[in-house]
């Protein structure tokens, strides 16, 4: 073979190698288009050919404890528009900036754009909507929307909370469950030409979100709501709020707050309106917090409600402090609740100690997060002991020194309705999503923070404070209520001393009181005028604690003072007593010394007499000789009426009463006896390291 001839050959196959790798690598790009890069290519092909229009997610429905509907998706149009199709971009924008209120430059640079779809306006009401269509303009169109809807309007807004312009959550409810609320956006499908001119259509329906079961009721709520309004404005308060919640469930059946706002107008309310002042807003609670008090030193074994304090006249000092209070002298532990003292609390403090006090109030669930299911909770204002002044000891055993949100003081006086047993509250029921699987259910989360003879022993206390003390304004017609008044001076933020003009008045409590069905705190923020809380707060109390149980169905119980009716043979108590003596004595006295040894002070101090001088004794089982021999001793008159041992007795034992109280019972032969265990007598313990005093009102 010649020269020439191979070196043809050899350009031949070079040729040939050339073409075979060019071919490999032609079928490697398309292998590696139709297969690695398909998903894009389609994407981008779509993206050319295509224009999409989100559209909002369809939330799911909100209810409360009844299945009424509180917030739910409606359809709505939005307008929307295709500037390929627009001729005159600058007619439409005059046209339509004044009949739906947009910045008409703006609106003309969108309708001028090369985009296939622009927004003009979402959401629009139905006069809109008619005048939109009027105008017969050219490149619009409607498409439906999901637009969040506040069923009862401001009811429960707080709760609820409200969603952006996205229908994206942004408070209560609405914020705190929103992923799984909110479901999935659909997608209005575009076709366009060239030149962006759309001719075709299809539309991705959205994916409806879970429904949500709240524990509120809307009923009780509206009451609530309405109640708070009209104190807060005949008080000419700051705002308010009340919290009702269910002691064996710790389920929240109206939370409420004033001032409010409509969470269908939310770009018209203020901070200061959504603020959700039950569970971000931490006050000082005054003389309500005396339940943690006086749980601890029944719990101890400190007091009974027979115990005898001496009040010292009305004041105290701790360290270098003197703190002033009213002129009490000597004063059963029932009494001095009964009437507010802060000398009996502040000694009781000092008897339990700071670490003993301490346990206690974070037992009860002070300076912790409550775990409420609503964004933004407050831990409250609690210091550790070791942060405590040498007069904090003075302070805090009264209500000052500490602050407490309102669901914190609720579950704490649900849980001495509850048996000494505190229960987490809750306002989320259930949440079931769109197609009926349950996602989440409570499940009730408990401790026992207080014997239930200790809470059996406090019940009656708090009666007492209704019956007999500063709280009597929170009486209710039908039905037995216990609780503590409030009144807390706040900080002057100018010279960070407490104010002598600024209150917040409170009243704590539940009804019915033997069988607590709710537990519920006013509380009322700067009151003008008359501020103590059994004068702003505890009628209040009374009002919507009343309302709440007929909504339940709770059966009314006869009025306490007449509950008893009936054919009653009226006993004169010291003469009976005298000619027909109990074979013994079937009450155990309290052996233990009173604190400040309140047996040498002269019974005719001044400061200790008026009203409720005496304690109501246990009557139930007894027969009538041994009951209107008791009766006597504390001065007490007798009604009865049929035979056998006492079954029911009015007031109820522990109830702080005047002497000369007629207390009437009734006598059945088929009686069971109920006998109330109290607590062994101990030694009261050293009192504890002083603390920081305020002179404070907290009556």
């Amino acid at each position: 073979m010649t020269t020439s001839n191979r070196a043809f050959d050899g350009r031949i196959k070079v040729i040939q190698v050339v073409i075979i790798l060019w071919m490999i690598a032609i079928g490697a790009k398309l292998l590696w288009l139709q297969v690695k890069q398909h998903d894009w290519l389609l994407a981008r092909a779509a993206n050319q050919q295509q224009a999409a229009i989100e559209l909002s997610p369809m939330r799911g429905v909100i209810y409360d404890r009844n299945g009424n509907e509180l917030a739910r998706s409606v359809t709505v149009k939005s307008l929307y528009a295709s500037p390929g199709d627009i001729p005159d971009p600058a007619r439409v924008a005059d046209a339509l900036s004044d009949l739906l209120d947009v910045d008409r430059d703006d609106l003309f640079k969108r309708l001028s754009s090369i985009r296939a779809a622009v927004v003009v306006k979402r959401r629009l009401d139905d006069k809109e909507v008619a005048k939109v269509e009027r105008l017969a303009l050219p490149g619009l169109r409607f498409v439906n929307e999901m637009k969040r809807f506040y069923v009862s309007g401001r009811s429960a807004s707080h709760v609820l909370g409200f969603v952006d312009i996205e229908e994206r959550g942004g408070g209560g409810i609405e914020l705190s469950c929103d992923k799984m609320i909110r479901g999935q956006g659909g997608r209005l499908l575009l076709d366009v030409d060239a030149l962006n001119k759309s001719y075709d259509h299809s539309v991705e329906e959205p994916v409806p979100g879970a429904n949500v079961s709240l524990t509120i009721d809307l009923m009780i709520q509206n009451h609530v709501e309405k109640a708070l309004a009209e104190a807060v404005r005949a008080s000419h308060a700051r705002g308010g709020t009340i919290v009702i919640i269910r002691p064996a469930t710790g389920e929240i059946l109206a939370l409420a707050n004033y001032p409010t706002f409509d969470p269908n107008n939310v770009s018209e309310s203020t901070a200061n309106k959504r603020c959700n002042r039950a569970v971000e807003t931490a006050f000082e609670p005054g003389s309500i917090f005396k339940l943690v008090t006086y749980s601890a030193a029944l719990e101890e074994g400190l007091i009974r409600p027979n115990t005898r304090i001496d009040c010292g006249g009305g004041q105290i000092r701790i360290a270098d402090r003197i703190i002033h209070d009213h002129p009490y002298g000597v004063l059963t532990a029932a009494q001095a609740l009964a009437k507010s003292s802060n000398v009996a609390a502040i000694k009781l403090g000092m008897q339990l100690g700071n670490e003993r006090l301490a346990r206690y109030i974070e037992r009860f669930g002070f300076g912790h997060r409550t775990g409420i299911e609503l964004p933004g909770e407050s831990r409250g204002l609690f210091q550790p002991v070791s942060e405590w002044g040498p007069t904090t000891i003075g302070s805090i055993p009264m209500g000052h020194e500490v602050g407490v949100t309102a669901v914190q003081a609720a579950a704490a006086y649900a849980c001495i309705a509850n048996a000494g047993e505190w229960v987490k509250p809750h306002v989320i029921s259930k949440i079931v999503s769109s197609s009926g699987d349950v996602l989440d259910e409570y499940h009730a989360e408990k401790r026992q923070v207080v014997s239930e003879t200790t809470a059996a022993t406090l019940k009656a206390m708090l009666e007492g404070v209704v019956l007999q003390g500063t709280g009597k304004a929170a009486r209710m017609g039908g039905y037995r209520a216990a609780g503590k008044t409030g009144t807390a001076q706040k900080i002057d933020e100018a010279t960070g001393r407490y104010s002598q003009t600024r209150y917040v008045a409170s009243f704590a409590g539940f009804a019915p009181v033997d069988n607590p069905e709710i537990a519920c705190v006013v509380s009322i923020d700067e009151p003008v005028g008359a501020h103590l809380g059994g004068a702003v707060s505890a009628p209040v109390f009374a009002r919507v604690v009343s309302d709440a149980l007929r909504v339940l169905g709770v059966p009314t119980e006869n009025d306490p003072q007449s509950m008893l009716a009936g054919d009653f043979q009226v006993y004169d108590t010291a003469g009976f007593a005298a000619e027909n003596p109990p074979a013994h004595s079937e009450e155990v006295s309290d052996s233990r010394p009173s604190l400040d040894v309140a047996a040498e002070v002269p019974s005719g101090d001044s400061a200790s007499k008026g009203y409720g001088n005496a304690v109501m004794p246990n009557l139930i089982g007894k027969g009538i000789r041994s009951a209107v021999a008791i009766c006597a001793t504390q001065g007490l008159k007798l009604k009865a009426s049929g035979d056998g041992l006492v079954s029911l007795q009015s007031p109820s034992p522990g109830a702080l009463v005047s002497q000369d109280t007629i207390c009437r019972v009734k006598l059945s032969k088929q009686a069971a006896r109920r006998t109330v265990v109290e607590p062994a007598p101990k030694t009261p313990a050293s009192s504890g390291e002083p603390a920081r005093a305020r002179a404070s009102r907290t009556n």
